[in-house]
């Protein structure tokens, strides 16, 4: 007879452990913080560093922004978003500009992204990205998507004089 993958699980944990559901912030990030240091050690290309360009307008607020990381020659975007008031006006496309020239700047050569089709189709192809990979059904009834883009030759960072 089969047994249930919480029942595995219970057997399996060192004792006096107990399995739950759900997690605070701080174990989700407990949890993104031991992957990323295993996944740096093996790697072997030194600590990630934060990616985020943002539009504030004059009271402070952010209207528009892009975040991300670089890490051994890559970056990667993870959240854009352009406040739908000012939406239509080009801040998405120089936003992305901006990052990519920063992730130049850091001597990366190469920008990663996921993002779905509900959200963007055909927008990072316009920008010169490529899909790489395609998961239908992800959401129900659209794909996620992973784009690339070649950057000009990173290095910046190591280049004479760019301290």
């Amino acid at each position: 007879m089969a047994q249930s993958a919480r029942n595995r699980l219970a057997q399996l944990a060192p004792a006096g452990c107990a399995i739950g559901d759900g997690a605070t912030p701080e174990e989700l990030d407990l949890l993104e913080d031991h992957v990323l240091a295993e996944t740096r050690a093996a790697a072997g290309v030194g600590p990630d560093e934060e990616l985020a360009v943002m539009v504030r307008d004059g009271s402070g607020r952010v209207v528009a922004g892009i975040s991300g990381w670089t890490w051994g020659g890559c970056a990667e975007l993870a959240h854009m978003w352009v406040d739908p008031q000012v939406r239509n006006r080009g801040l998405g496309s120089a936003l992305m500009a901006a990052a990519e020239e920063e992730a130049v700047h850091r001597g990366c050569d190469l920008v990663v992204l996921l993002t779905h089709d509900v959200q963007a189709a055909g927008y990072y192809e316009r920008l010169g990205y490529e899909t790489v990979a395609v998961v239908s059904g992800y959401p129900r009834g659209s794909a996620a998507r992973w784009f690339r883009k070649q950057l000009g030759h990173g290095g910046a960072r190591d280049a004479p004089g760019s301290g």
